[in-house]
């Protein structure tokens, strides 16, 4: 099995178990134990599943992710045409979905060729819980259908551009999790999409209700009741502390009615103050904002995009649709023009696809070394966090990206973290035991 050493040393810490105690408990020898911490080799599966067993864990959770030092991948346009499978619906060959390229494991953008025709109403799906960008590709329109019942917000055309800056190739929208969606043709002419399910800031906190009983989820559900307002969420960290609206406005020296107002109009100075003195992020007590339609998607169409056209590091770039509600999904039009783009390095993982001419993409290897690949039309790169590249030559791209690191989440407990690099700097990669003799 090839397990993760440093997972190891982590769960050796939170068990507050030796080296010493987990070889003896494991039947191994201790010099043996940490020959195996100090390889990069594989475990002998008996060995990874005792030591499993001895730290109360499941084997996966020792699993290395197979993505150490990892830093580009590359599909070229047959690799992702080798991934086509036809996915039947209603009766008909619907679509058929192609994979972007992405680590073993990851979520990956899919391109789908729209093949409903135009004569017929799309079947609905049953939505997902990842929310998803979705761009048209071109070189027709097509229909998106968002519920059962035809509106203005569930029936809607997605353009492709057929226009000047071609580069700029269609309309996008972003939707929310679980939103039913379908799409058809709106002529004769073949069209396809690009659609980016990206990771979900609810899956980890869907993977524990799975696990919980029906009445602890049911009570979860009714205590939410669509309405999370900050009355709500305030009432509920204060009563983790012991405390009410009424004791929490005395301890802060204020009237009760200033702090039920304070929480209603959002004053920062009062809510700052309480969150401070009580223990919690004051930020969770601030309204966020929305900008959605009726079935909670955003669209931007083309000439939204063009308006917004602009130099970025030395290329051309456009926004796709983004909403504040779903932070952490982002999409750049972007066009390459000469050797003039400098290095980019994103927060987060980025998906890039080819959409014209043949540039180069070019990056910071795990070794330090620049590497290059010259990438066509449907070929695609996955870039991880902060991996230095750039583009050159002639060409347009999708760039796609989500919350896999660092997402807004993320973001919220770094800012809250106390000494946040040197927390950082020590728990990458950390070897060390707790600091007791083994």
């Amino acid at each position: 099995m090839r397990v993760d050493n440093y997972k190891v040393m982590h769960w050796l810490n939170t068990r507050k178990v030796t080296t010493g105690q987990v070889a003896e408990t494991v039947g191994i020898d201790h010099a043996q134990l940490e020959k195996l911490l100090a390889s990069a080799d594989d475990w002998p599966d008996e060995i990874a599943d005792a030591l499993a067993r001895t730290l109360q864990i499941t084997p996966e959770q020792l699993i290395a992710s197979g993505r150490s030092e990892l830093t580009v991948l590359v599909r070229t346009a047959q690799e992702l045409r080798d991934t086509r499978r036809a996915i039947q619906r209603d009766g008909i060959h619907f679509y058929n979905y192609y994979t972007m390229a992405a680590p073993q494991g990851a979520v990956a953008p899919v391109i789908l060729d729209i093949l409903c025709p135009a004569d017929r109403m799309p079947a609905l799906n049953n939505g997902h819980l990842e929310p998803a960008i979705t761009i048209n590709l071109g070189p027709g329109d097509i229909h998106g259908r968002w519920g059962e019942e035809l509106t203005e917000a569930t029936w809607q055309v997605i353009h492709a551009n057929a226009g000047s800056d071609d580069w700029i190739v269609g309309d996008s929208y972003v939707e929310p999790s679980y939103c039913p969606h379908s799409y058809s043709l709106a002529s004769d002419v073949p069209a396809r999409i690009v659609s980016y399910t990206g990771q979900s800031a609810l899956a980890g906190l869907m993977e524990d209700v799975n696990d919980w009983s029906d009445p602890a989820a049911k009570a979860m559900l009714g205590w939410l009741d669509e309405t999370l307002t900050p009355q709500k969420v305030a009432t509920l960290l204060l009563a983790r502390r012991g405390h009410t609206i009424e004791s929490a406005a005395a301890k802060l020296g204020v009237p009760e009615t200033d702090l039920v107002a304070a929480l209603d109009e959002g004053t920062v100075e009062v809510l700052r103050a309480l969150g401070t003195t009580l223990g919690f992020d004051y930020r969770l007590l601030i309204r966020p904002a929305s900008r959605h339609d009726a079935v909670g998607k955003t669209f931007k169409d083309i000439e939204d995009c063009r308006a917004e056209t602009r130099n970025f590091q030395g290329y051309q770039v456009t926004s796709m649709a983004s909403a504040p509600h779903l932070p952490d999904l982002t999409g750049l039009f972007l066009r390459v023009n000469g050797d003039n783009g400098t290095g980019l390095s994103e927060p987060a993982e980025s998906h890039y696809l080819v959409t014209a001419g043949t540039p180069t993409l070019h990056w910071t290897g795990a070794d330090g070394r620049e590497e290059h690949a010259e990438l066509e039309v449907d070929a695609s790169a996955w870039v991880a966090p902060f991996v230095s590249h750039r583009w050159s030559g002639e060409g347009a791209l999708i760039k796609l990206g989500s919350g896999r690191h660092l997402g807004y989440l993320d973001l919220y407990e770094l800012t809250n973290t106390y000494a946040a690099v040197s927390t950082l700097r020590r728990g990458r990669r950390d070897n060390r035991g707790w600091g007791y003799d083994s």
